[in-house]
Order: C-alpha cells, then sequence, then structure tokens
C-alpha cells in the first residue's frame, strides 16, 4: 500500500510569512492556543525551562542510552519502567528523525523532530508497528492519556501520536507489509511512588491516514494563515484552561497587555488589578536559541518573555517539598553590601498543612482573598457564582477557571504567609493555588 500521506520529498522555499518547517510540538501548541504558538514560533518569544523539564530530558537521555547500548545508566524514574521496555539491541529505531528521506510532510512543509522509539520487530510476522513516545509526569493516575486519546488527532496525545505514525506510513520501503499501528505512550512518575504504566492505541494504517488528512491537514493551513497576521491580536486565543495548563501560559503578560485588547472580559479584571502589583518579571535568556521556524511578515525582533519567579527544578525525591524559591544571582550581579530579604517581603503558602513553628506574622487565611476574586470576577462576568454561568455567559463551559486565574496573577496577594485548607473541597481554592504557585517564594504542601 503506498499511502497519501507520502508526501513530495522537497520542502518549500524559504518566502517570508510562510512557515519554513513544522514539528509535532508546534502542532500541539497551536492546537493548545493559537496566539501562543504566534508568540512562540513566529515572534519568537523565548520560554524558560522548568524543573520538570529538566527531568524529562535527562530521563530521555538514559532511555536512549540504555536501549542504543543495554547499559543500565536509567534514574530511579526511568527504571520503575524498564520492564516494559523492549530488549535493547541495534534493530530498534532510537530517536529516530522525522526529516529523513522522505520526511514528513503536511501542507508541503517538512516536519523536524524525533520519535523517542520505533520497533519493528513483529512487522514482518504482524505487520505490525509499535511507536513509543516516554513521558515523565508528575501522576501518572491522574495525568495519562487513554488510549481513545492516542488514536485521535483532535487531542494533544492523540496530535502527536498520529503525527508520528503518519511518519511510519511515509516510509514504504522501510516499513513493508505494515498494517497496524500500536501507538504508545509509556509513563514515569516523578513524585511519591515510583511506578510506570503504558498505554497503547492499536490503529489500522487506514484510521492514521484518515486522522491525517482529516484533522491535521487542515490545521496546518490554518497555521499558514495565522502565520501571516501583522499582530498577534490578530490570531485567535484559546482562553480558559489552555492559560493555566502545564504551569500557566509563558505568554500570560503579553497576551494581557500591549496590543491584545481583544476580551472584554479579561479587559475588566485587569483594571481592577491593583496599579501596586503590576505584572513585572525578569527577562529570561537562552543560551542556544534555535533557527526561527517561521519567518513573520515584518520579522520582529525577539523580545524577553515575562514570567513569574523561576520554580525550583524538580529533583528525584518524593514529595512534599519546598518549591517556588527564586533563583539567586550570579556573584558578579550581586551588591557586596546585598542583604538578604526580610521575611515579610516574602510570599509563603501553605496547602492543606499549618507551621508548627512560625518565625513572624501567624499566616492568614486564604479564603478571603480567594472570596474577593471570586467577587470581582462574577462581577465582570456579570453572575453571582461563576461555577453556574450559563451558555450566554464569557465564563460559561468552565471558562471561569481560566479568568480566575488569570485575575490572581494580575492581582497577587501582600507579602505574607498564608494558609489554604482544604483544597480538593473547593474548585474555587484550587484554580486560585494552582494559579499563585508559581509567583509565590515557598510553597508547602501537607502530607496526604
Amino acid at each position: 500500500m503506498t499511502p497519501s500521506v507520502d508526501l513530495p520529498k522537497h520542502g518549500p522555499s524559504v518566502i517570508a510569512g510562510v512557515i519554513q518547517r513544522l514539528s509535532v510540538s508546534q502542532l500541539k501548541r497551536h492546537k493548545l492556543c493559537p496566539r501562543a504558538w504566534f508568540f512562540q514560533k513566529v515572534m519568537r518569544v523565548p520560554e524558560p525551562s522548568t524543573g520538570a523539564q529538566q527531568v524529562g530530558t535527562e530521563g530521555h537521555a538514559q532511555l536512549e542510552h540504555f536501549l542504543v547500548t543495554g547499559e543500565d545508566v536509567l534514574g530511579t524514574f526511568a527504571r520503575a519502567g524498564a520492564h516494559l521496555l523492549p530488549t535493547p539491541g541495534p534493530d530498534l529505531l532510537v530517536e529516530q528523525p522525522l526529516n529523513g528521506e522522505p520526511p514528513l510532510m503536511a501542507g508541503g512543509i517538512p516536519f523536524t523532530g524525533f520519535i523517542d522509539l520505533v520497533d519493528a520487530r513483529r512487522l514482518a510476522s504482524d505487520g505490525a508497528l509499535r511507536i513509543t513516545d516516554h513521558k515523565f509526569t508528575s501522576n501518572v493516575a491522574t495525568n495519562a492519556a487513554s488510549a481513545e486519546q492516542l488514536a485521535d488527532a483532535d487531542t494533544e496525545p492523540g496530535l502527536q501520536m498520529v503525527g508520528y505514525g503518519a511518519w511510519a506510513l511515509s516510509q514504504v520501503e522501510r516499513f513493508p507489509g505494515l498494517r497496524t499501528l500500536e501507538l504508545e505512550h509509556l509513563y514515569y512518575q516523578t513524585r511519591g511512588q515510583r511506578l510506570a504504566a503504558s498505554v497503547v492505541a492499536t490503529v489500522p494504517a487506514e484510521h492514521v491516514e484518515r486522522e491525517w488528512q482529516t484533522k491535521v491537514e487542515p490545521q496546518v493551513e490554518a497555521m499558514k494563515e495565522h502565520a501571516q497576521a501583522a499582530r498577534a491580536s490578530d490570531v485567535p486565543a484559546n482562553y480558559g484552561p489552555p492559560c493555566g495548563k502545564y504551569g500557566g501560559c509563558p505568554f500570560m503578560a503579553k497576551c494581557l497587555t500591549g496590543e491584545n485588547k481583544t476580551m472584554s472580559l479579561r479587559d475588566k479584571l485587569l483594571n481592577k488589578a491593583s496599579e501596586s502589583t503590576p505584572l513585572t518579571v525578569a527577562a529570561v535568556e537562552r543560551d542556544a536559541p534555535e533557527p526561527p521556524a517561521v519567518l513573520p511578515p515584518d520579522a520582529p525582533t525577539p523580545t524577553p518573555v515575562q514570567t513569574a519567579p523561576e520554580v525550583a527544578q524538580a529533583t528525584e525525591q518524593p514529595a512534599p517539598k519546598r518549591r517556588g524559591r527564586p533563583r539567586k544571582a550570579a556573584e558578579s550581579e550581586q551588591p557586596t553590601d546585598a542583604a538578604p530579604s526580610p521575611p515579610s517581603a516574602l510570599r509563603v503558602l501553605f496547602v492543606d498543612c499549618i507551621p508548627t513553628t512560625i518565625d513572624g506574622p501567624t499566616p492568614e487565611s486564604l479564603t478571603s482573598y480567594v472570596d474577593t476574586m471570586h467577587r470581582k470576577v462574577a462581577e465582570a462576568g456579570g453572575v453571582d457564582d461563576v461555577r453556574f454561568a450559563g451558555s450566554d455567559s464569557a465564563l460559561g463551559f468552565g471558562k471561569w477557571r481560566g479568568a480566575l486565574a488569570m485575575a490572581a496573577r494580575a492581582e497577587l496577594p501582600a507579602p505574607g504567609s498564608y494558609v489554604a485548607l482544604g483544597v480538593s473541597q473547593s474548585e474555587l481554592m484550587q484554580v486560585i493555588v494552582e494559579a499563585l504557585e508559581p509567583a509565590f517564594d515557598v510553597v508547602v504542601r501537607g502530607l496526604r
């Protein structure tokens, strides 16, 4: 079978305003929020790295070395899933590039990137090919995708795995007789108990081909159109849950200020924010930024991303732990007479716990702050309770969560110590705590 996803080998010429190359991660970012993708790939606004990303990078490197050489260099996270891995060997395709010959293509644009693992050991006997992506996550039970999601290109995990499957279908000579694709997410838990789990979607080749043609190809055409926008405000934004996903959108400050005045509800909320708590942040630099994937019409000069104080990197230690302590400045940048910040200048949050020893003022409950922010969002949305906003409200269909999180980030509590109790029993408290964590200097969580 020669699938229709086997497109021409040569990519398009480089023209201003036209996408030069794509990646599966770009598809996922655009699917989550087209404007966030525009900030990242068209305006080339840099993003800060996170501790979770570092853990994933190290884990992927360990797994790659093990699968290629057989040498056991697995850390505690990756080792939990060793029993789910195939026997190492030279016939496994590890870190397989997508831009080989022929490359993965959509809309005439070539893809770059790598597939973690391709196992063709059952291809000759069963016509089956297994494609695996390693996922390091804080909680397997709550964060793992389902098999149905892995097979559906309308979902984030499915968009990735269908893309990898489409690459395999384009490799007719390499994988003759390919009939079935096993699309696998292999999860490794990074908090608490060391766990691993495999989720596999087994689908016929025709299913992947259809998903790519009917869902991904149209999305790429939309991305081409968005790449030619003159301003970020001309690109649609997916307000709501995506704003707070993965620790919060790194482009939130730019999306809410400047030329982007596209959502009246957000404008109302920002106008209510105190002038004493502006969205001010430190510039973040990248050591070696990659060449732009998109050449915008006016080629804007990249500007530093604005972000909340950096969260401490995750380590291979069980929860709970302190998070959110700001990065120390380099010695050459520290004034010789600099004094440590007094406790009263810090923001400390105790989540579902109360300190037994208090050095300073007694922590106050976060409840009154939550009530205040809820009232402001409800008033801006014209409802009494955001949780019961109707379909005709700007807060309907769960969009109140993103609006409440945005309002909290725009108007932080005053410096001091706060206690948030009963978080799991209050949707409002959950949203506020998740929104505030990156902005607090210290966050302490109680055992559950």
